[in-house]
């Protein structure tokens, strides 16, 4: 077996070698061979003993010419970094540069430094990236891995907190499965956030693990406006602690020669563009401070009304502790346009908090002082308008089943490619056992039982608007049948009836005034009547 050079990296303090290999599936019989050679780049290793087939799920012993290695074929992305200087938060320092995958092998200088709060003090770093023409920076390239954009600028996430290093993996994808830019049309490649994708990293010659590469957060990511002519258009500030105007619980006076307010940064205008922090202050001052009239009549003129709805049903469906206030970005895209969430570092979620441990906690609802408000005026009949939503979700992307099949899915890739293993080996902070899984999947059934029951009791009878649709039925509760009072507008319509797991229970056709019931159990149900959710009860 002949490797080609940047296709496998060798860890000589761990005697570790994690390799590519091409047409794995002619491996498959090994049996009529009595003595297997690998060649990494001429250099020739043995197998201790000649295995039946070679796959991606075993390691296999081979022999150096002074020692034994554990060698490892991976399906992911390899990529080594080397460098003399040492990496600190800032400024980036010079490195080597290799990636490689199936389809491409990539070398480059890079500029590289630490990145992150709390997380530089893990043995596992996280990692700023830039990629150099020169070896000061001055000239940059862009590149691309799979199917993420083309940048120059990236991160490496090392998910050291993560106890099955998938938590930020499976959020930054279901994200973008859930929302899209108001302005797609606009900006057809305008993404909601940033994609990542797993790859194996070596540094200075050691094997790192497991990380994500990271698209970056950024203008280009969010297709915002240019600063033209003095003027500012696109806006975007990063949230970077959780108090003060991040999560809407104090306004202090800014300072337009800091590029830092009350817990925001400020990542865009530039710095040599402009400094100033008159709209996202008055912005925050508006939610804050607004009377109620005001604040019902334009909130959602100055932030976008589906992408409030999506994050907020987002954030509490991962209970994403550190993502009501930090950990979000605030964007514009363009001037007089309303302001919009981006999430970022996505870690702390799905029954976990910032620091990695288990938080067990899934009866409650995250909030910020943003929400708070929209939720205590009940704005245009949101309560009505997210438990549609919420339910709506539950029915195709955020069906229990599937969220469970994602997760699982990939711990079994992570598992049975021993990449878990291989990462124990380096990094051994965490179990990557069935019990582990256990827990989260355990964590989700019940956080998405709570927040079914706490999305189906916005849909009470007291909470629809009848004035609007003057579509009603009774009795409510119910035992066989319930009557529909207005049905002209119904008549061969569909109707659907869904429990409050998200399941469709019944569907049909309406004919006439009446809907049989019997058939369904005692319990709480929500009936789906001219594409309006109401919250059906069955004694």
């Amino acid at each position: 077996m002949n490797i080609p050079e940047d296709h496998f990296q060798i860890d000589e303090t761990n005697s570790l070698i994690v390799s590519h290999i091409e047409n794995i599936e002619s491996y498959n019989d090994l049996s009529t061979y009595s003595d297997l050679i690998l060649s990494l780049n001429t250099v020739n290793y043995t197998f201790s003993t000649v295995p039946n087939n070679i796959n991606y799920t075993n390691s296999y012993i081979v022999n150096g010419s002074s020692k034994q290695y554990i060698l490892y074929f991976t399906q992911l992305p390899i990529i080594s970094i080397d460098t003399p200087n040492t990496i600190l938060d800032d400024p980036k320092v010079l490195a080597n540069f290799t990636y490689s995958d199936d389809e491409q092998v990539l070398t480059s200088n890079i500029g590289i430094e630490l990145r992150g709060g709390s997380s530089r003090s893990y043995p596992k770093k996280t990692y700023d990236l830039e990629f150099w023409e020169d070896d000061n920076g001055e000239d940059t390239h862009n590149v691309q891995f799979k199917n993420l954009r083309s940048d120059d600028d990236w991160i490496l996430d090392a998910l050291y907190n993560e106890p099955l290093r998938l938590r930020s993996y499976t959020s930054s994808k279901l994200w973008l499965s859930m929302h899209t830019p108001y302005y797609l049309k606009d900006e057809p490649e305008a993404k909601a956030g940033a994609n990542v994708e797993y790859v194996e990293m070596f540094l200075n010659g050691r094997y790192n693990g497991i990380y994500n590469i990271s698209e970056q957060v950024d203008k280009k990511q969010l297709k915002l406006k240019s600063f033209k002519k003095g003027e500012i258009r696109g806006e975007l500030y990063k949230g970077i602690s959780w108090s003060g105007a991040t999560k809407f619980s104090s306004i202090s006076n800014y300072d337009n020669n800091n590029r830092v307010w009350s817990d925001y940064e400020m990542k865009y205008p530039k710095e040599d563009e402009a400094t100033d922090w008159e709209n996202p202050y008055n912005f925050t001052d508006f939610v804050m401070n607004s009377s109620n009239t005001d604040f019902t009549n334009n909130i959602w003129s100055k932030f976008n009304y589906d992408n409030y709805l999506d994050y907020f049903i987002f954030l509490n469906l991962l209970r994403a502790t550190d993502n009501r206030g930090k950990n979000i970005y605030l964007a514009k895209y363009k001037a007089d346009e309303p302001y919009y969430y981006v999430p970022w570092d996505l870690d702390g979620c799905f029954g976990t908090i910032w620091n990695g441990t288990n938080e067990n906690i899934t009866d409650d609802i995250l909030t910020n002082g943003f929400h708070d408000r929209v939720i205590k005026l009940n704005l245009n009949n949101y309560e009505t308008t997210i438990a549609n939503k919420w339910f709506d979700y539950r029915n195709n992307i955020l069906e229990e089943n599937k969220l469970i099949e994602s997760i699982e899915k990939q711990y079994q890739f992570l598992s049975e490619n021993k990449i878990y293993e291989r990462e124990s080996i380096v990094y051994p902070n965490y179990n990557y056992n069935e019990q582990t899984l256990s827990y989260l999947i355990s964590w989700l059934q019940n956080r998405l039982s709570f927040l079914d029951t706490y999305y189906g009791d916005l849909l009470s009878i007291d909470n629809i608007n009848l004035n609007k649709t003057e579509l009603s039925f009774s009795p409510n509760p119910a035992k066989t049948r319930i009557h529909i009072n207005n049905t002209n507008k119904l008549i061969n319509s569909e109707y659907k009836i869904y429990d409050f797991l998200g399941r469709q229970i019944d569907k049909g056709e309406i004919n006439n005034n009446t809907i049989s019931i019997e058939k369904l159990k005692l319990g709480n149900y929500i009936i789906i009547l001219n594409n309006e959710a109401h919250k059906l009860v069955i004694k």
